[in-house]
């Protein structure tokens, strides 16, 4: 499992077949609707999840991504200064 909580919209590569992504947000004044998204291509892209503001919950983004899939996450909508964890190749 790789996790990292800098820079969260940076983009991330899918090391192991049959991986999930998932999002813990940490801190936010607002709710936030989240997404991952395909590198370079927003067409390519999850539904939003919702994260209510003052919720911790790790939460699931995507599934079943195969090795060497490149993604990032994506805002959707207004966000303001949030921070959160990031788990890929879970």
């Amino acid at each position: 499992m790789r996790t990292a909580s800098a820079d969260l919209l940076a983009v991330r590569t899918i090391t192991v077949d049959g991986s999930d992504v998932y999002l813990r947000v940490t801190a936010s004044p607002v709710d936030l609707a989240i997404r991952w998204s395909r590198e370079g291509d927003l067409r390519v892209a999850g539904s939003p999840v919702l994260f209510r503001a003052g919720d911790r919950s790790r939460r699931l983004l995507g599934t079943n991504f195969r090795a060497g899939t490149t993604f990032c996450l994506d805002v959707v909508g207004e966000a303001g200064d949030w921070c959160g964890v990031v788990d890929w190749n879970v």
